[in-house]
């Protein structure tokens, strides 16, 4: 029970690596607020958690106003806040170009301004405003975990230009806020996945799946399970010297 009496707060947990991270967490005896932007999905992940005490909550983390009031609900009900994992993405977004790159066209001079920004905003905004609401709790109480979801598109470029920037962003974050609130006993890691069994994942084309498959030396996508495992050990007191960090567990598809 490494997370016993403790209190996590995890975005995007309606379903995928957010969901299998709140069950982990909640499994090793930690309270779990579940946030999702659909509300019925943050119910289900919520009910099916072990242990008591998860609260579901509904909103988009890069509205700072609804941000603020998640969290505000989360503390009241907690009393504490221990874990934050930045799990709340995308990757499309309406307007973005997809649809030229998988003609093999050019995304970069087929995307929207709408559809740059809308990445931007869930990625960058949406981590940044729940660090900062994560912060206020747990500076005073001089511990905490920061958990960002970035990717191995983060890493290599790999991807589409706004989603790969978006999470290279995310690692910056990561490293600045590490050096921020190290003085405060606050950790700030970053978890860079691979190719990730999801709903997402299930949305690639299958040739590109299988040219994504192809080029992983363990020869297979990863397991929401295996992403959570990650999590769970950079929540723990396990990792109790590790900040500033980016773990890639990504089958060797990208290595350095």
């Amino acid at each position: 029970m490494r997370l016993a009496g403790r209190a996590a707060f995890v975005t995007g947990a309606g379903s995928g690596i957010g969901r299998a991270i709140a069950a982990a967490f909640a499994s090793e005896g930690a309270r779990v607020a579940v946030n999702d932007l659909f509300e019925p999905a943050a119910k289900e992940t919520a009910a099916a958690l072990p242990g008591s005490g998860h609260l579901a909550l509904a909103g988009d983390v890069s509205d700072a106003a609804r941000v603020a009031a998640m969290f505000a609900e989360a503390f009241a009900a907690h009393g504490r806040l221990d874990v934050l994992v930045n799990n709340a993405g995308v990757d499309r977004t309406p307007g973005d170009g997809n649809e030229e790159l998988m003609k093999g066209g050019s995304q970069l001079l087929a995307m929207s301004d709408a559809g740059w920004t809308r990445m931007l905003a869930i990625h960058l905004n949406g981590a940044f405003f729940c660090a900062r609401e994560a912060a206020r709790r747990m500076i005073p109480a001089k511990a905490g975990s920061i958990i960002n979801m970035s990717s191995i598109a983060g890493l290599a470029g790999m991807g589409s230009v706004h989603y790969a920037t978006a999470k290279a962003g995310l690692l910056g974050m990561t490293r600045s806020l590490a050096r921020e609130l190290g003085r405060h006993r606050i950790r700030v890691n970053a978890i860079c996945p691979g190719a990730i069994d999801t709903p997402m994942a299930r949305q690639v084309p299958e040739p590109v799946l299988k040219v994504l498959i192809a080029a992983t030396p363990l020869g297979r996508i990863g397991r929401p399970e295996e992403i959570a495992a990650t999590a769970l050990y950079l929540a723990s007191d396990d990792a109790g010297f590790v900040t500033g960090q980016a773990i890639s567990p990504n089958g060797g598809i990208h290595i350095g």
